[in-house]
């Protein structure tokens, strides 16, 4: 799909991180007019129509194009980049083209097709993205909002969570497509629209990610991530939603199949971790309260009939951290922490809950002081809120949901 559009709004203050990239543009000499020579998995432009004359792979964003500034005439995108193609420099000017990836075919000439020759030999910036938003914008697709509703002052420890910047705003946490890591607020601007803060990219080389508070006793959220190799990395929150660099928990967490932040299970007022083993084995690590754990408690087995768990807090009013699991039937269950690490009898919560959509648990989203919880409908985020008695009420649709195969939201 491609599509031009006229004024489009100026982003610049919004997209420092993407205009910065390092610029990677590679010359191949003069050639015939073929297509082909653009290599598998590159977006290329050309000089003259019909992929003639010079041609420039373009792989990361390009606030300007120096040499090749209102020089491009055809175009073809092999690559499984979004690409929008300004006038201006710096993403902006009165036109600008949308390109989908893998346009292996299709109108890739800039005077004809329809262009009128607005295009030709005019484009002077470029924005690549791994979504068509990102493209577009220049962050991550993303409208969370937490309905501004900031939580009430003076929560109990055990609801003091899903906050990264201590802004009494729930927020979540966005690992995208391309393995970048964005903060969601949960605010907006005057126009409803939200913008996350970058954290940093390479997060695809993790195979678990999970928060749930304070870790390591500095007051703010930190972040729990397991590498491909199986060693746990504890990443301590900056409490502005940034992370600090991080520290090594130790290796061998390979053998769980999950990991779950999950409060403070065993009544010392230190927050810690679950973990399900490959043979359904549920384990609970008591934190010490500087980001490592104590030995580990058997909390039973039989949790492989679960394919999910959340960490939603105090569901049931009864100041003890609790877990949710959902089963192959498309049922969740509460299961009511007991304040030694392991878990009352499981009470079934209302609605079904497909197998096919995440379970999130970040804590109060709507202001009430009581822990939600939410899922995807079709393409849509929603909240469910508690009622603090260990149930949840009827879904708020509450954002877009980016379904992009590796994004994960927690």
């Amino acid at each position: 799909m491609k599509r031009t559009t006229g004024l489009r709004r100026a982003l610049a203050a919004a997209v420092t991180t993407a205009a910065s990239l390092a610029t990677l543009l590679t010359a191949a000499p003069t050639a015939s007019a073929d297509a082909s020579r653009c290599p598998q998995g590159s977006f290329c432009v050309f000089q003259y129509a019909q992929f003639g004359g010079q041609m420039k792979i373009i792989s990361s964003s390009q606030s300007t194009l120096g040499v090749w500034d209102n020089t491009i005439s055809s175009y073809i995108n092999r690559s499984d980049k979004w690409a929008v193609a300004h006038t201006d420099a710096g993403y902006s000017g009165n036109s600008s083209i949308h390109i989908d990836p893998r346009q292996e075919y299709g109108n890739d000439d800039l005077g004809w097709h329809g262009y009128e020759g607005e295009l030709d030999n005019k484009i002077s910036s470029i924005r690549l993205g791994s979504t068509s938003w990102e493209a577009d914008y220049g962050y991550g697709w993303m409208d969370w909002t937490s309905m501004d509703h900031p939580r009430p002052a003076g929560l109990p420890a055990v609801s003091r969570f899903g906050d990264m910047n201590n802004d009494g705003i729930a927020d979540l946490l966005e690992r995208a497509d391309d393995g970048k890591l964005w903060l969601l607020n949960g605010r907006h601007d005057a126009e409803w629209r939200t913008k996350g803060l970058l954290i940093g990219g390479g997060w695809n080389a993790m195979t678990q990610l999970v928060r749930h508070g304070d870790h390591n006793g500095d007051g703010t959220e930190d972040v729990y991530a397991r590498d491909r190799s199986g060693v746990l990395w504890l990443y301590p929150g900056t409490g502005r939603g940034g992370l600090k660099p991080r520290l090594k928990v130790g290796g061998g967490w390979n053998s769980m199949r999950e990991i779950e932040a999950a409060g403070d299970l065993t009544g010392d007022g230190r927050r810690d971790l679950l973990a399900r083993d490959t043979a359904g084995v549920l384990w609970t690590y008591p934190g010490t309260g500087r980001g490592g754990f104590g030995a580990r408690k058997k909390v039973g087995g039989g949790w492989n009939a679960m394919n999910a768990l959340a960490a939603p807090g105090d569901m049931n009013g009864d100041g003890r951290s609790d877990l949710v699991a959902r089963d192959g039937s498309r049922t969740l269950w509460l299961y009511p922490g007991n304040g030694r690490g392991t878990f009352g009898s499981r009470v079934r919560m209302p609605y079904a809950w497909p197998s096919n959509e995440p379970v999130l648990a970040t804590g109060d989203v709507t202001g009430d002081g009581r822990p939600d919880l939410m899922r995807t409908i079709q393409g849509q985020l929603y909240v469910y809120p508690g009622t603090g008695r260990g149930g949840v009420s009827g879904p708020e649709a509450n954002m877009g949901w980016d379904n992009a195969p590796r994004v994960l939201v927690f």
